[in-house]
Parts: C-alpha cells; structure tokens; sequence
C-alpha cells in the first residue's frame, strides 16, 4: 500500500557561556523557531557571538538580546484517507534523558489506537488515515524538564463521515431528501489539492430497496462528475435531482431532492476517483415512511377503516411509531406508546374524519412523521333515491319481459291448427269381437 513519510528533524544547539557556568543543552526543530539562553552581564552594550559546531565562523552575531530565526516547515503532500502515514521525528544526536512525545491533531492517547505504531526511534505509522488525522502533529522533545515541539501540518483527503443510521424521510410533495458528499476537512479543501491528487471522475448511484416496490436491485448511476473546466455533474437520471451545491461550492457533491416517494427507499452511494484505481466512497441508506389508508382515504359512516404507517418493511426494535389522531376523534386516547402499526377503526364515525399523523421515533427522539386526510361521508340521500330508481326500473323490465313472453305464447297457441276429431262407423249389426267363419 502507497504511503507518504514526512521527517522532522530536531537540531541540537549548544551554548557554552562565557562565565563557564556550564553547558546548556536545548532542542529546536528544522525550519522552526528557538530562542537560545544567555546570562546577564553588568552592561548590555556587549557583543555576544554564537557558534554552530566546530565552525569558526559565528553563526549569530548580536547584541544581548540575542537573536530568533524562523523558516516555514515544508508540510507533507496531501494523503488519501486509506493509505498510511508515517512521520518521524529524528535528533541529530540525542542525549540520555531525552523522551519524544507524538501528540495527534485531536491530542487524544495514541497508545489506546490500535491504527498506531511508535517505535523508539521517534518513527510514528498510522494505518488507515481518516478525516480525523487531519492537521497539525506535533513530536514533544523533553529534557531536564524543558520541552521543545516539532510540528508538521497533515492534509488528509477524506469525505465526510457516512451516517451512522439511515437517513429517515416521508412520503410528502414538500418533503427534502438531502443526500451529504463533501471533502470534510477544515479548512475547506482547495481544488489544487484535489488535483495534486488527480481527480479522475465522481458518481453518485442508487440502489433501490426491496421496500421501494422494485422486484431487482439494479445499481442505477444517478449523476457523473464532469472535470470540465467548469466542474459539473451529468444527470443521468431524471428523477428530480438538484445538483446546484456542486456550483455554490467547490468540492461539495451533495446532492437534494424535494419531493419523496416510496421508490426513493434505497442506498445512495457518492464515489470520488483518483489516479492509480484510488476511490473515496460515502454511502448512506435511505428509509421512507408511508401511510395508506384502506379501503380508501374516503369511507362512509358505519365501513370499517384501517391505517398503516410502514418504511415498507417491518420496524426494528429500536424504532417505533405513533399515531396523532384528530382533536375530535373517539380514538383520541390510544394508550401509552408504542402503537401498533397497523390501526383499525371498527365503524367509523363523522369525529374519526380530519388529519391523522404517524411519527417514527428511536427512543426520545422523533425521526420523520407524515400524514393523511381520513374524510368520513355519510351515504346521500340522492344516492339511495338512486338506487330505488334503478331497482324499479329492473323490476319493470323484469315484469315487462315476462309479459311480452306470456303474449307470444298464447299467440301462438291461437295460431295453431286445430286436429279433426275421429269419426267412429257403426254397423247395422255389430258382431262381438272375435274370429269368424264364412
């Protein structure tokens, strides 16, 4: 894994007094600033001359107020959070007694980070950097008491902590979705830096949840980072993206929707591309809360009613909701929470019509709330009027049917030929039945 190493190098200057007091021994970063110890003479209009080493040559040549120098430390390059850092903070030549210190930019205790290692050497290696160990670390030189620091500032690349929970909206046409993608280091992060870095590109995609009501969970590319010049996403997606924060501010690939529906339930997923495969990720899960009505927002006096409030799937246990009802409502007093999902109204009334919120808390805190308009009608009286109308008229086509059959049937037995009777000859002299013989 690629690195970057920085070193900080500590000098020691020595002064030798002119009373032979003894010798003094102070530690002083490269490029840094110290101020070197002198003894008070009877006059100050005295010339004091400091030498570095075995030079002959003074280095210092003033009077007895001696003299400071500072010269700017060369900051190591920008690092992408990921890779390892390592800094070591070397002494020339030290002397027994002398302890190093490394301070972290957040002054937290480096030996309870397992991402640390410190060796005796004064070499300092952090895995993994984050947004975190961005700043100014500093190595502490003591000796006999006195302290010398050695600073060196640390620009990490990283984006904004991902969101420990998901983002939590409602099904609403004012609602705002704001999906965060922004290089978090204060100061601001230039677009120099970035680009020492060679930026290659950036995506945001969107992963729909089973909850969204889709059957596939296809990887869909919402929008492109174009380098430009100027800097500027490509929509590849219309699904109503605002992408105007990447154009107020530099650097920011955040991204806001205004207006959520079901099928923005999802993971959302920004990714910033560097040079040599190197890529930044943030993602964030996206939970909507819904509520529906059943059989329909409208219903009539006496028709059972059922409201749910779902993310489109079932409620962890940290979460749950509750229902607000009407002021009016006979179902004003729900009991204490948590309320069940799924609420029913036996037989509804004129009172349990108005406007019903759901809100999806985790413990003490409310995370989203929506809500719906329950309109409780009673059945019109022009609507029965209607319904005995139309049940009359069946009525009358019915009878009139069943007298045009009755009609056509004893036509036609008017019509039908009437069969001549049998004529029965009777005999001058019956015989009695029988054979006879001539």
């Amino acid at each position: 894994m690629k690195y970057v190493s920085g070193f900080l190098s500590i000098i020691i200057a020595l002064f030798i007094s002119s009373t032979a007091a003894g010798d003094v021994l102070v530690y002083g970063q490269v490029g840094g600033t110290v101020t070197l110890p002198r003894s008070k003479w009877g006059s100050e209009r005295v010339l004091v001359q400091w030498y570095l080493g075995t030079n002959t040559q003074p280095l210092i040549s003033r009077n007895a107020h001696g003299r400071e120098t500072t010269v700017r430390v060369q900051p190591v390059s920008p690092l992408l959070a990921g890779k390892n850092l390592n800094l070591k903070c070397d002494i020339e030549k030290i002397v027994e007694g002398t302890q190093r210190i490394w301070q972290s930019p957040q002054k937290h205790d480096l030996n309870n980070d397992m991402r640390v290692q410190i060796k005796n050497d004064g070499s300092l290696t952090v895995m993994s950097v984050t947004g975190q160990d961005h700043g100014e670390w500093t190595c502490v030189v003591t000796y006999q008491g006195r302290e010398a620091f050695a600073n060196t500032p640390v620009t990490v690349i990283d984006l904004s902590p991902a969101h420990p929970q998901p983002i939590y909206t409602s099904v609403s046409s004012l609602s705002l979705l704001h999906l965060p993608c922004f290089f978090s280091n204060p100061p601001p992060l230039s677009w120099s830096d970035s680009q020492e870095k060679s930026i290659q590109g950036g995506r945001w995609t969107f992963t729909p949840s089973p909850a969204a009501g889709s059957n596939t969970r296809v990887v869909q590319t919402l929008v492109n980072l174009s380098l430009g010049p100027p800097l500027a996403w490509v929509v590849n997606q219309k699904r109503g993206l605002d992408v105007s924060a990447l154009q107020r501010e530099n650097l920011n690939l955040s991204l806001t929707k205004k207006g959520v529906t079901e099928g923005d339930r999802g993971e959302y997923t920004c990714a910033v591309e560097f040079q040599r495969d190197d890529t930044l990720k943030r993602s964030m899960r996206v939970e909507v809360l819904q509520v529906f009505s059943s059989p329909a927002p409208v219903a009539f006096v006496g028709q059972e009613v059922n409201l749910t409030c779902t993310l489109g799937q079932p409620l962890t246990s940290d979460l749950e909701v509750k229902w607000i009802p009407p002021r009016q409502s006979s179902l004003l007093a729900l009991g204490s929470s948590p309320h069940p999902a799924h609420l029913t109204i036996p037989e509804a009334r004129d009172i349990n019509g108005g406007r019903w919120r759901c809100e999806l808390w985790r413990n003490k805190t409310k995370l989203t709330s929506v809500e719906i308009t329950l309109k409780i009608e009673r059945v019109p009286m022009d609507v029965w009027l209607l319904v005995t109308i139309c049940a009359a008229a069946v009525i009358f086509i019915l009878l009139l049917i069943l007298t045009v059959i009755l009609i056509r049937r004893h036509r036609q037995r008017v019509m039908m030929p009437r069969r001549g009777k049998r004529r029965i000859c009777r005999c001058k002299d019956p015989k009695p039945k029988g054979f006879y013989r001539n």
